[in-house]
């Protein structure tokens, strides 16, 4: 019997409709003794997603993790899986399974047998067994290295042995903690997009637990982004870099410049500049500190103003050239440090010839700029997040 394949719209499927729930957490919370590890959560993983935890060490991504496997019991709260309530319920007894950074190979067993090993304790017939392994070895390309020991493999064929391992069985949900963590940068990038389309071919829920924002960025369907036990931010990876909620997901999500001024009714002025372009709701009231989030990438720097936009006086400290593109770092009037980031065929020719310490402009669209909430306050409602097309 062959390993159900499913087409691709699972996770992508419409905003507007909201899919088979195949995790669900509510109010799950684990403390260890007066230290808050996972504050109350409350989340919905869909059927067929790519989902992502994403944060720094410490943030609580594993522990949440470890109570979804059951390796760790919350304090409080419940979780379900694919609708049945697993509180009390061994790991052995979940419908999941895991691979981990250490792949956990046997290395005694070919990549066939390894691949089987699942299925011949649970005693399959021998038949299936045989049919399914060879379309899982298939399905992770490594039909010519099947009678291969774990010692004749390189990093990246092991990890698609674990797993090929790994979903043999049809679990509902299969977790990921730092799989990738182990590889080079070169093969991390080629199993970014291995992992994703092996998810999608497989048709199972992913959960994907990592500190590495490109590796969230690509490969997932929504991202929840955590920090000191709290999920700041769940949406979709172009949202979570477009529309940062809080200063803490703007900067550890890539690149970002923080201008900080005072909140207006109808915008952001910084001191000694004046207003800034923004199109996002003020978090805060008037009069109070603000701050704004725009990528180096969406501001634009000249020569001379624009005439068609407001744009604010700078001083280049420094510019760099990198291949694909350049880099300026300027400073405002009011002593605020800007990165701008140009692609290298859109610089003009002036532009390019500014010195250190020559006067410029730089503007940007007030739809990319985004007014942060104090982190402190920033609160996610996970349950109306809704799976990106």
């Amino acid at each position: 019997m062959a390993l159900t394949i499913q087409s691709d719209q699972g996770a992508s499927a419409s905003a507007h409709t909201t899919p088979k729930v195949a995790v669900r957490l509510r109010g799950l919370t684990k403390t260890f003794g007066d230290h808050q590890a996972v504050a109350p959560t409350d989340v919905d993983i869909y059927e067929n997603e790519f989902f992502s935890i994403l944060g720094p060490s410490g943030c609580g991504k594993t522990t949440l993790m470890r109570m979804i496997t059951g390796f760790e019991a919350p304090t409080a709260g419940s979780i379900e899986l694919d609708g049945r309530n697993v509180d009390g319920v061994s790991t052995r007894d979940r419908d999941l399974n895991m691979l981990f950074q250490s792949y956990a190979l046997f290395p005694h067993l070919t990549v066939y047998e390894n691949v089987a090993f699942e299925l011949r304790v649970r005693k399959t017939a021998k038949d299936e067994i045989d049919g399914r392994v060879r379309d899982a070895i298939e399905l992770v390309r490594l039909g010519d290295f099947a009678q291969r020991k774990p010692s004749q493999l390189s990093g990246g064929q092991r990890q698609r042995v674990a797993l090929a391992r790994a979903v043999i069985g049809r679990p509902a949900v299969v977790l990921l903690d730092e799989p990738l963590g182990a590889l080079d940068q070169k093969l991390r990038k080629e199993m970014q997009f291995e992992l994703k389309r092996m998810q999608r071919e497989v048709g199972i829920t992913f959960i994907y637990v990592t500190h590495d924002q490109e590796e969230a960025l690509t490969m997932s369907d929504r991202i929840a982004v955590m920090s000191e036990g709290r999920i700041l931010q769940l949406a979709s990876p172009t949202e979570i870099y477009d529309k940062p909620n809080s200063r803490f997901v703007a900067t550890f999500i890539g690149e970002c410049n923080i201008v900080e001024g005072v909140a207006l009714e109808s915008g952001v002025e910084i001191p000694e500049v004046g207003p800034v372009p923004t199109t996002t709701s003020i978090p805060t009231s008037a009069g109070s500190a603000a701050a704004v989030a725009i990528r180096p990438e969406r501001v634009q720097i000249s020569v001379l103003p624009p005439d068609d936009r407001l744009a604010l006086r700078a001083t280049v400290k420094e510019r760099v050239f990198l291949g694909d593109e350049w880099m300026y770092r300027v400073t405002l009037d009011g002593g605020q440090l800007l990165s701008v980031r140009v692609a290298s065929n859109e610089v003009m020719a002036d532009v390019i010839a500014l010195p250190n310490g020559a006067s410029a402009w730089i503007t940007w669209s007030a739809a990319d700029a985004q007014v942060l909430a104090d982190d402190s306050t920033t609160a996610v409602s996970p349950l109306s997040e809704e799976v990106a097309a």
